[in-house]
């Protein structure tokens, strides 16, 4: 019964805020954001929002996937951000994962006609405990998200249950596009 609970809290939450957005209390809600900006291409989603800080008009944008992938009594959802990182001199995929989420290596991939373009093995996206990539690693992943192809993920959920997702990227580069422009817009990116 706690578990049904916690995770009726706790999914409504990681669902509608972006990267865990707090209010002004630090309360983990999406609080006073503004959405000033949503533009669907195909799964992804481009978003802009802003708020005011202590006086100070706070904006961001960002382009986000969540795949609720399965659903209860055995809830269990992926999701990833793409975000400028901060000074605006690059960009961060920041991919969320339920602890207890378990890849074989090779299975958190990339692929473009049949062949594998793209795979991290780094352990946090392996176990689901921290999976980002930024600076060269971040360029190098959206550069391969921006050629198409399928994002694939073959693992074992937080429940034992063996999932097979693949998230189309043939509408990436258009979402990609969209969200420079806005943020560039916000003066978010250089």
């Amino acid at each position: 019964m706690r578990n049904g609970f916690f995770i009726r809290w706790l999914v409504p939450i990681l669902l509608a805020t972006p990267l865990l957005a707090q209010d002004l209390e630090g309360n983990d809600t999406p609080g006073n954001w503004r959405v000033t900006f949503h533009e669907i291409h195909d799964i992804w989603n481009v978003m802009c929002d802003e708020r005011e800080e202590q006086g100070d008009l706070v904006r961001r944008c960002y382009i986000r996937h969540v795949d609720v992938f399965s659903p209860r009594p055995k809830f269990a959802a992926q999701f990833l951000f793409v975000t400028p990182e901060v000074g605006g001199t690059g960009f961060e995929v920041d991919f969320g994962m339920e602890a207890g989420t378990v890849f074989a290596p090779g299975r958190f991939r990339i692929e473009r006609d049949g062949q594998r373009v793209w795979q991290s093995n780094w352990p946090g996206c392996l176990t689901g405990l921290d999976c980002r990539f930024a600076n060269d690693s971040g360029a190098v992943l959206i550069d391969a998200m921006r050629a198409g192809g399928d994002f694939r993920f073959t693992f074992r959920d937080r429940h034992g249950q063996a999932q097979d997702l693949t998230w189309p990227l043939a509408e990436f580069d258009s979402a990609w596009g969209v969200f420079l422009q806005q943020s560039r817009a916000r003066g978010l990116v250089k």
